[in-house]
């Protein structure tokens, strides 16, 4: 069949008057929609709430935008589904709400798929537009409505709030560009002050923190690892409330370019940190780091890798590279596995712990086996100083102190991970006074082994203070911050009306609706097979 057999008319009839004598670029642009897709991801006992309710009221009242918020939490508890209440009598009842709630949440995961809660919003989100169609064109049989139908709303929806990667991976999947994560974060003190108003006591504290933050098993809430996945990070604290309202409306002028707007020295510094960690060939993990003076100036850049004979680290134009994924392993899993197998050889060489270990005058080794899984699951796992690569702190802190002298004195380090505590150490006696990271390192026993000198209050002026990255994610940052539209014309400034606006990015509608009938049929499948199997 050639081309003039083709038929490229539109399904609906005849071509939209929008559409009309435009050229293939605007009938394409015709089809993008203003809507907004924002979720919000936040360690519990975070200040969410008031973070939500100001950005809800202020794109409603500066952008003309419809607000919708959907909390994830409401489907967990409208899904019927065979659940066993876990509720303890020793354990206080906002504990038990928060517990059966999370527990709940895991078992519907479980029972069809980690992304289930994010299917259900997609579900509400594409219902809402069908429901627009059929109230507007009331003569079109529902079996009979297309993309073609949906028009541009100007409406936000906010997602409260995701604890998965897949459920992130879902949002970001469905709705693209028009989808933006927020990562909110108060400090471990703040966020248990807050649980403590809350009527939590202080054991049930440390204990919903740790299940919220990350479950080991393959259907659990996984909030670390989505955390750090935002496109916009903030901090927010008591202290820093008023702030909150000048950061979101920084925000909506990035994503709507209603205000011209430049990096942050923290996004910049991040960004350089992020683009250093590429370098990186660790089997682990990829960090970056970057070191500026206390004027904001650039003093060095770092990433973990192995250091090579003449100084600074391997890279791969050079000849002789022996790093460790050349040499096919990671040189601190073996010598952890190697501590293990030592002290199993150490307990069977002593007589009284062999005859323990023994059943009927033999090894016992199913027991042997449960032994050596159990130490390599201790505390033995966050062991880290068998590895081979130079941390990115400390590459930046050598490179810097190198090229710089005493410039790093009250300077500023920023890495992509939160400081270990051999890092630790050489910060404080570089003499930088301030740390940000992104993602959190839990092996980390940073304050734990030099709390005489470093701090997680922002407070805090006699010790290291150790923050969380506030900002645009290095991700997000060339999109941002270059290829804007036309700042002026006739030599002055374009004068902005919100109202008027539309977001930077943007999806066709159409492309929109199609991607959220997948979503929907993904449900579908997956509550007939759960239905088939009870």
């Amino acid at each position: 069949m050639g081309l003039a057999q083709l038929d490229f008319s539109p399904h609906s009839d005849g071509e939209s008057k929008k559409s009309k004598g435009k050229n293939a670029i605007e009938k394409v642009d015709n089809t993008l929609t203003q809507e907004l897709f924002i979720a919000i991801c936040s360690p519990i006992g975070s200040l969410k709430e008031t973070v939500i309710e100001r950005l809800l009221n202020f794109v409603k009242i500066n952008y003309g935008y419809d607000v919708e918020h959907i909390k994830l939490s409401n489907y967990i508890e409208e899904i019927d589904i065979d659940y066993e209440d876990t509720s303890s009598s020793a354990k206080s009842i906002i504990f038990n709400q928060y517990f059966n709630k999370i527990a709940k949440g895991n078992h519907i995961r479980d029972t069809f798929h980690n992304s289930h809660l994010a299917e259900k919003a997609v579900e509400s989100i594409y219902l809402s537009r069908l429901a627009e169609v059929k109230a507007k064109r009331p003569e079109i049989e529902e079996g009979d409505i297309n993309p073609e139908h949906f028009e541009s709303r100007r409406k936000l929806f906010l997602v409260d709030s995701i604890k998965s990667k897949e459920e992130l991976e879902l949002f970001r999947k469905v709705y693209t560009d028009n989808f933006y994560q927020i990562s909110l974060f108060s400090s471990l003190e703040e966020r248990r002050k807050n649980l403590a108003r809350k009527g939590f006591t202080k054991p049930e504290i440390e204990e919903i923190i740790d299940i919220d933050d990350k479950q080991n098993f393959n259907h659990g809430q996984n909030v670390r690892g989505t955390f750090v996945e935002g496109d916009f990070f903030m901090r927010v604290s008591a202290g820093n409330t008023p702030e909150i309202e000048r950061k979101i409306q920084r925000f909506f002028n990035l994503i709507f370019e209603s205000s011209i707007v430049t990096p942050t020295i923290e996004e910049k510094s991040m960004y350089l940190a992020k683009s250093a960690s590429g370098n990186s060939a660790c089997l682990s993990r990829q960090v970056g780091a970057s070191i500026i003076d206390k004027k904001g100036t650039l003093l060095a850049t770092g990433w973990n890798d192995v250091p090579k004979f003449g100084g600074n680290l391997y890279t791969s134009d050079y000849v002789r590279d022996h790093r460790c994924f050349n040499l096919g392993y990671c040189s601190n899993d073996k010598h952890k596995d190697e501590l293990v197998e030592n002290i199993i050889k150490s307990l069977l060489n002593d007589n009284d712990t062999r005859q323990m270990l023994e059943k009927d005058n033999v090894v016992d080794l199913d027991l042997v086996k449960k032994i050596r899984n159990n130490l390599r699951n201790s505390k033995v796992k966050d062991i880290i100083e068998y590895s081979r690569s130079i941390h990115a702190e400390m590459h930046a802190i050598i490179q810097g102190s190198q090229l710089t002298g005493d410039k790093m004195v009250n300077g500023v380090l920023f890495c992509t991970t939160y400081p270990c505590h051999n890092c630790a150490r050489h910060i404080v006696a570089a003499g930088i006074k301030e740390v940000y990271y992104v993602e959190p390192y839990v092996k980390s026993l940073c304050l734990t082994l030099h709390d005489d000198s470093m701090t997680e209050n922002e407070h805090e002026v006699e010790k290291v203070k150790i923050l969380m990255f506030d900002g645009v994610a290095p991700r997000n940052y060339l999109t941002f911050f270059t290829n804007f539209a036309e700042r002026k014309q006739n030599g002055n400034v374009i004068p902005k009306i919100l109202k008027n606006l539309s977001p930077k990015k943007a999806k066709s509608l159409q492309a929109l609706s199609t991607l959220e009938q997948q979503a929907l049929h993904s449900l579908g499948q997956q509550t007939k097979h759960s239905l088939s199997k009870n």
